[in-house]
């Protein structure tokens, strides 16, 4: 006949997977969801060698691609974005804490009929934080519009807000007379959204067949 404390200790050694698998099963799932923002649509004869403007993002998103509107159809166009955490104001002329995040010497532009794109992007902006851009092109035109105030709310969803930024003529010359304010950048934003949450489906505890 087994001893209480016998009985007591088979217990614990028949618990203690069961214990292991309820601690796996509580393990969070990571998804992402692609996702877009309208930027200014309107097709009005505005534009300049550069526009800067910034987000503020409501979740965790990470900028994948920017859409945005040349002068007119041509190939060969040197495109460059920078980035730079927070927002831009005052560092319009600077240089400072800005980072090239993408350089096409040789792009395809299309008009003010359809939009280019820069793809290829990964620009993570965490929930709260702000985050600015400079699309620049040195020898064309990019399309932006006329804003009401400079960082104004233009367009939001869940998930990223977008607001009014500059247009730019020359780009860190140090000189704010080549900035035009307010401009509000013709195109659109996409990025991914990252959900984290419990598993779609359980585990079973019982060996497969």
């Amino acid at each position: 006949m087994a001893t209480e404390s016998s009985y007591k200790s088979t217990e614990a050694q028949a618990y203690m997977p069961f214990t292991e698998s309820h601690e796996w099963i509580r393990q969070l799932e990571t998804t992402f969801s692609a996702s877009s923002i309208s930027l200014s649509a309107a097709d009005e004869s505005y534009g300049n060698f550069g526009a800067m403007f910034y987000v503020k993002a409501n979740s965790d998103v990470t900028i994948t691609s920017l859409d945005f509107y040349g002068a007119r159809v041509e190939a060969g166009v040197p495109v460059q974005l920078y980035g730079r955490p927070g927002k831009y104001v005052g560092h319009e002329t600077n240089s400072t804490g800005w980072t090239l995040i993408y350089d096409n010497a040789s792009m395809e532009l299309f008009g003010r009929t359809s939009p280019a794109s820069l793809s290829g992007l990964d620009v993570n902006v965490l929930p709260g934080q702000f985050h600015s851009f400079v699309l620049w092109s040195p020898n064309r035109k990019i399309m932006y519009n006329p804003g009401t105030v400079e960082e104004a709310l233009y367009s939001s969803n869940e998930y990223i807000e977008f607001y009014e930024g500059v247009g730019i003529g020359a780009l860190f010359n140090g000189d704010p007379t080549s900035l035009s304010i307010p401009r509000i950048l013709r195109g659109e934003l996409h990025f991914d959204v990252k959900f984290t949450g419990q598993p779609s489906s359980v585990p079973s505890n019982s060996p497969s067949a």
